[in-house]
């Protein structure tokens, strides 16, 4: 517990930014969208009457995207596949809360992550295909893998 006390998730805040500007320029040409279309961490609101709402990483109305970004390194731990799983049920409820398809996404970082997503015969792989949830990775720099490494190391990841 110790670590996790001291520990900053500024690089993965970071970290985030970036991969949603890779998620918008490997995507650009798709949707077409421009660099408002695509927000991140607003309030999506499930019902106003109750004042429901989620923070999606990413989403857009305009093109019907949601999407969450995951900025851990290597296999996953089971409290992250966890996380993944609530990030899918996230996905799954604004999609029934809008009342329409959403194209779904989970972006990481780990090339090593995205394996253990989408191939193999878990739960999770089972889940991401069967709900059509698009895995994609972009690679970060070395400099900035090596920040994630060390914010890991602390939070005890």
């Amino acid at each position: 517990m110790e670590k996790f006390a001291n520990a900053d998730a500024s690089v993965q805040r970071d970290i985030e930014g970036r991969l949603i500007e890779e998620f918008k320029k490997a995507h650009q040409e798709e949707f077409g969208f421009a660099a408002d279309d695509v927000i991140k961490g607003r309030k999506v609101w499930l019902n106003e009457e109750d004042n429901d709402y989620m923070l999606p990483d990413i989403y857009s109305e305009k093109y019907a995207i949601i999407g969450e970004i995951h900025t851990h390194l290597g296999s996953l731990k089971p409290a992250q596949k966890h996380k993944v799983a609530a990030d899918i049920l996230k996905m799954l409820t604004l999609e029934k809360a809008c009342g329409k398809e959403l194209k779904k996404y989970i972006i990481v970082c780990s090339e090593k992550e995205k394996e253990q997503l989408t191939k193999g015969s878990s739960h999770l792989v089972f889940t991401i295909k069967l709900y059509k949830i698009n895995v994609e990775y972009y690679p970060i720099s070395a400099d900035l893998k090596n920040k994630l490494e060390e914010a890991m190391k602390k939070q005890d990841m």
